[in-house]
């Protein structure tokens, strides 16, 4: 759970940060929850879910917590298309559609990255998405 609220901490924090958010989250994670206290035989559990949760950097999830933060990650895409489309049109500043593109890129990645399991259990959502953005 701690993980899944700190795997962006880096991106969120300072936005330079993303292409590396996961590396520089994974070390913000340390400095955290070591002023905090916390177990310190956690704190690497934790730093090596946030390095993996990403889609567009394949690593090899080695625990079930790995996986579902980056199944998450990942989910969270399908619910926040609001988000992603101000991210392309606002932010990023793209035409309509190279920002349609853009979306439909991230989340084809997003399901792409999702466990077997949870590609089950989403596809037909991720389907649905994909024919609004058509």
């Amino acid at each position: 759970m701690i993980a899944g609220w700190l795997h962006d901490v880096a991106s969120i924090t300072d936005y330079r940060l993303y292409e590396l958010h996961h590396v520089h989250g994974a070390q913000m994670a340390y400095d955290i929850l070591k002023g905090y206290g916390y177990d310190a035989r956690k704190i690497p559990l934790v730093q090596e879910c946030i390095k993996k949760h990403r889609g567009s950097v394949n690593l090899e999830k080695n625990s079930l917590e790995e996986l579902c933060v980056a199944d998450a990650d990942a989910i969270s895409h399908f619910d926040s298309i609001p988000d992603l489309l101000y991210l392309a049109y606002v932010q990023k500043g793209m035409g309509i559609e190279e920002g349609k593109e853009f979306v439909k890129e991230k989340l084809k990645r997003s399901f792409q990255k999702l466990s077997p399991e949870s590609q089950k259990y989403y596809r037909s959502k991720f389907q649905k998405v994909m024919e609004v953005l058509n």
